[in-house]
């Protein structure tokens, strides 16, 4: 194969990771469209500042949109194109009732039709990331045979020459060697990099799971500054319209709703919620659905007689409107406090994991915050289609290199999350083993042929496309599990692949 031919097959491959890359941005950003639009919905309002993300967010996916379409992919991507069109379409006359004002005719649009679409759109561009995926690897393999044939062929040529240039190899040979010496020196900056290169990878993720406690948190705060200005405006009329028994019913009210937990949006709160609807109209409430929205919000879903004298007067809609008001900061801290005790785990996950151990020394290491660490890091691709499965047995700690056992575990559940391609069963278990502990990391993916578990520790041998591998990772894995004077075994099946790590528990 000519050199013109490699290049092209190459060019080809690049321009399909180029489109992968393309949909796997046009995926983060229409599901944080959906949140934000969503949102608008949910709060039957598009104050100023959501109205700014949405247009900045718009602007975004459109920008996306129009590369792929100057792509010579079109005949592929309709598909995609005819579904982002049917729901912007859709979830468009969603918002542009919230606009106008008509947040009952909002409310009740079909969601779930809605989601159905949103569904399909989402599982097109996971398909499409997976065929460019495969035609990128296509390529390359048959790029990589034309290159591997002109090696052959340029191997003959240097063996004819070979006996020129013995001196010059001798030579060579020894400044491999310094060279060797130089990187086993350097061994602890390698493991460093490799960490900020995987971390690099994460980085889209870290950052998705960074912003929906903060959108959560900005979402909250606005809701509790909107409801103490009503709340304060309202309170000095509480006495007049109320009676002594709808004001006992509207005080049970609030300590109930203070007193509960808030629901989490589910298929099942819909019955709920319509169930609720159709409890108030008995009373008489021409906004029977907009209160139930509310006492849901609040928490107040069953067993709800006790709100029978407030919602029998003439004030009910407007007494469990002033509820919600007095007890939304609450509601809204709790919601707070969640996110930021979410975003607080990242922040440490992360900071321990770029952690740069300079002392050298072994320290006490209790593996399974290891483990914890790297499941942090990984929660954005473990969250969706993978079951993760902790079998931690009581273990002691072990003396032993904490940042670079973490580089080992970072490795090995990495390989793992790849190997069943984002979608199966992840173990990790821990157990005492004589005078040391043992941790197994077992997946369900495709599992290892027996000819690349020969060489699978050898340095830079990967069966990764390139650019997507090193080839260091379980190299470099293994040489950390025996300077900690332990190994590292695997057995592996079409379906389930298991690492053990055995590490002594030790002494300083």
């Amino acid at each position: 194969m000519s050199a013109t031919a490699i290049y092209q097959f190459n060019q080809i491959a690049e321009r399909s990771n180029n489109t992968r890359l393309l949909l796997t941005r046009l995926k983060e950003q229409v599901s944080r469209l959906n949140a934000l639009e969503w949102e608008g919905i949910a709060k039957g309002e598009i104050d100023e500042n959501l109205t700014e993300e949405l247009a900045e967010n718009r602007q975004s996916t459109d920008i996306i949109l129009n590369e792929l379409q100057q792509l010579d992919q079109q005949d592929s991507l309709s598909n995609l194109f005819s579904l982002y069109m049917l729901y912007r379409t859709e979830i468009d006359d969603a918002m542009g009732l919230i606009a106008q004002g008509k947040i009952k005719e909002a409310i009740d649009i079909d969601a779930d039709g809605i989601d159905e679409i949103y569904d399909d759109l989402y599982a097109e561009v996971a398909i499409l990331e997976k065929r460019f995926i495969e035609q990128k690897e296509q390529t390359r393999r048959i790029a990589d045979f034309g290159t591997s044939a002109s090696l052959i062929l340029s191997a003959a040529i240097i063996g004819s020459l070979f006996h020129r240039f013995s001196n010059k190899l001798w030579a060579k040979n020894q400044a491999l060697e310094t060279a060797l010496q130089d990187l086993q020196q350097t061994q602890s900056q390698l493991i460093q990099q490799e960490k900020m290169a995987a971390l690099g990878q994460l980085i889209a993720g870290v950052a998705h799971e960074i912003n929906n406690p903060l959108g959560t948190i900005k979402a909250s705060a606005d809701n509790t500054h909107k409801a103490l200005q009503e709340a304060l405006v309202e309170l000095p009329y509480l006495h007049q319209r109320l009676n002594d028994a709808e004001q006992a019913s509207f005080f049970e009210l609030v300590e109930r709703a203070l007193n509960s937990q808030p629901l989490i949006a589910s298929t099942e709160n819909r019955a709920l919620k319509r169930k609720l609807t159709a409890q108030l109209q008995e009373y008489g409430l021409e906004n029977a659905r907009d209160t139930a929205d509310l006492l849901m919000d609040m928490g107040i879903h069953e067993q709800t007689e006790f709100l029978a004298p407030l919602l029998k007067g003439d004030q009910g809609e407007w007494a469990v409107q002033f509820a919600y008001n007095l007890t939304c900061s609450f509601i809204n801290n709790q919601m707070i406090l969640r996110a930021v005790d979410r975003s607080a785990k990242i922040v440490f996950a992360l900071k321990s994991y770029a952690r740069f151990d300079q002392i050298g020394k072994k320290q006490r290491v209790e593996v399974t915050d290891g483990l914890e660490t790297v499941i942090e890091i990984y929660h954005n691709q473990l969250k969706r289609n993978i079951e993760l499965i902790r079998d931690y047995q009581p273990i002691p700690a072990i003396w032993g290199y904490p940042d670079e056992l973490i580089q080992v575990w970072t490795n090995l559940i990495h390989n793992a999350i790849q190997a069943m391609q984002s979608k199966g069963k992840l173990m990790l278990a821990t157990r005492q083993q004589d005078d040391g502990v043992e941790v197994s990391i077992t997946d369900t993916g495709s599992g290892i042929s027996p000819e690349v578990q020969q060489r699978m520790f050898d340095a830079f041998f990967t069966t990764k496309a390139a650019g997507e591998g090193s080839g260091l990772g379980l190299y470099i894995s293994q040489k950390i599990v025996e300077k900690h004077q332990g190994y590292i075994a695997v057995e592996s099946q079409p379906g389930c692949t298991q690492f053990k790590v055995w590490l002594p528990i030790g002494a300083v």
